[in-house]
């Protein structure tokens, strides 16, 4: 007599069962990985815009800025979110792009993922344009900016749901990550 090679119905219930708690424990962290990933990735994008902005600025001496932008092409006229931005080259200083200004670079951020800027960058309007020395000003042309551009998602996975990209003196950048509550909200200025 011979003896068949497999599993029995019990024993493939009980594997299936245990597979199951796995991948319902797992699921959780999959989630806070996954949120992780995309706010570094996020805030990575958005700090490697301001810089090219700034080198932009230095290498070709004069006005290059980063705006809030709703179609690609264009400086969005009031403060909001920043899904979506622009860096272009400001040849006449007005903060604005028209038609003949070059465009660098275009960046966007997708849901769930939301930038929000502090109150020194909303003062310019959702613009950070960077003079032909690299250095930004802020609302009053005179002082440094020294503003925020938070990244977030509006979840408690991971704990530190946002990542802020810190401008100081005009120009020095740093991404710190705080906890938000599970709550994106504007950010302070430095």
């Amino acid at each position: 007599m011979r003896r068949s090679n497999g599993f029995t119905l019990v024993e493939l219930m009980v594997a299936l069962a245990v597979a199951g708690f796995l991948v319902a424990m797992a699921a959780p962290s999959f989630e806070s990985a996954i949120n992780g990933s995309r706010l570094s990735g996020g805030v990575n994008e958005l700090a490697s815009a301001l810089q090219l902005a700034r080198a932009e600025a230095v290498r070709r001496n004069r006005r290059a800025t980063l705006c809030r932008s709703e179609n690609g092409s264009t400086c969005a006229a009031a403060n909001g979110e920043w899904s979506n931005w622009i860096v272009f080259v400001d040849t006449d200083s007005s903060g604005q792009r028209d038609g003949t200004e070059t465009i660098v670079k275009t960046g966007t951020l997708d849901s769930p993922l939301h930038v929000l800027p502090s109150a020194s960058i909303a003062a310019l309007t959702s613009r950070i344009s960077f003079r032909g020395d690299g250095v930004a000003r802020a609302s009053d042309g005179l002082a440094l900016l020294n503003g925020t551009l938070a990244v977030c998602v509006a979840t408690a996975a991971p704990a530190q749901n946002v990542h802020e990209l810190n401008i100081a003196f005009g120009s020095r950048t740093a991404v710190r990550r705080r906890d938000g509550g599970g709550t994106c909200s504007t950010p302070e200025d430095n």
